[in-house]
Formats: structure tokens, sequence, C-alpha cells
């Protein structure tokens, strides 16, 4: 189906970039990690697999905006792109203070920052992926996405879809009772017991090594 002569976004385009961006993400995250302190530092935000979430969330943001601005100018696009990333940005970071009372990026020591959340120079960074993205990549995925879908691919982006749903739901419900350790709240069932077994505060440390829990953010949870 054809939406204004473009072929309709199908969810299986979706995934891919959403999966495909947030494993990029972890890796440009590890190898900025080695330019900047001389070692690899893990950046995943979920409990199983590198998956830089941010990053998948982003690419899929970009990939619709470009869809409505491809032929606008270098300069427009920048600066959407720009715009779009950062809000991204903003809003996960926002989301998981609410959640979670926790930060796994904080800009407050940058000029020009707003809250913490996003900084000029990173704003400066989703325009220029935006742009390398329209130039480079969305031409060879709309190209792909001419062609008629294997049955492989259709099974491994419902196998896929199934693993990072049940990925997210223990990710969040780690991170949640990670928290409540932090503020001495006891478990409460059974299930709370078995994410203090197998995601204790060591693991969730090696995996979260960025996430800091602040009682100035709020906690996360009601005592």
């Amino acid at each position: 189906m054809k939406r204004n002569g473009k072929p309709k976004i199908e969810y299986s385009t979706l995934f891919w970039l959403f999966f495909f961006g947030s494993v990029t993400g972890f890796v440009l995250e590890g190898i900025w990690r080695i330019i900047l302190l001389g070692h690899w530092e893990n950046h995943a935000a979920t409990v199983w697999g590198p998956f830089c979430l941010v990053y998948g969330v982003g690419a899929v943001v970009i990939y619709v905006v470009t869809y409505a601005i491809a032929e606008k100018s270098f300069f427009v696009q920048f600066l959407v792109f720009a715009a779009a990333g950062s809000a991204v940005e903003y809003v996960a970071s926002y989301l998981q203070e609410l959640i979670f009372g926790s930060r796994s990026w904080d800009y407050s020591g940058d000029p020009f920052n707003l809250n913490g959340r996003i900084t000029l120079h990173m704003t400066a960074i989703w325009g220029l992926l935006g742009v390398a993205f329209a130039k480079l990549a969305f031409p060879l995925i709309e190209k792909a996405r001419q062609r008629p879908e294997k049955k492989f691919g259709r099974l491994a982006c419902v196998a896929l879809s199934a693993y990072m749903a049940i990925n997210l739901l223990v990710t969040g419900a780690s991170v949640y009772r990670w928290s409540e350790r932090i503020h001495g709240i006891a478990p409460q069932s059974r299930t709370e017991r078995l994410l203090d077994q197998y995601f204790d505060d060591d693991r969730m440390m090696r995996v979260f090594s960025d996430m800091v829990f602040d009682p100035s953010l709020g906690t996360g949870t009601e005592e």
C-alpha cells in the first residue's frame, strides 16, 4: 500500500531500525569512551544484549522525520533532526527519572545544557547523524523496502520482537526493584525475590554502569 506515492511504513521496518539502531548506539558509545577515556565501557540499557535504547528510538524517529522532509535543504534537515533527537533524549531522561528515580547521563557540567538532560554539542551531533542518515541510509532502506519480504525475515522479526518485549519487561522490573532495594524496601512477592536473586546489585551495576540513583531526583517508589 502506498501513501502520497510512497510505500506505507511497515512495522518490520520500524522494528529493524529500533533493533539495529540500539546495537549501533551501544557500539558508538563504547568507541567514544575509548577515544575519551582509553577504555571500553558498557552502555547497555537492557539486562540482556548490547542495546542502547535511546539510539534505537532515535533511529525510528529520524526515519519517520526523514520520510517527511527528505526533499528539504541540508540546513532545514539539520535543524529538524537536531530538535527531534534532542526531544527523544530529553523525554527519555525525564521518564527514567520519573519512573526509576535515576539518570544514565547528566550534562549539568556542560555549557548550554537544559536541566542536564540535553546539551548543545549533543544537539549538533543528533543533527549531523540525522543528515547522514537521510543522505546515506534512507535511500538504501527505501530501496530494500521495494523488495518482497522473505519468510525468514518475517519470522526473525516476530521472534526478535518477542525477545525484545520480554527483555524490556524484565529490564524495567529489574531496575525498578533495584531502586527499591537502594531505598531499603524489602521484597513483597515471589517475583521480587526472584529479581533480587537473579538481578542483584552487583549484576545491575555491571550492566548499568552509568545509572545513578539520587534522592534529589525522586525515588520512583513510594514509601
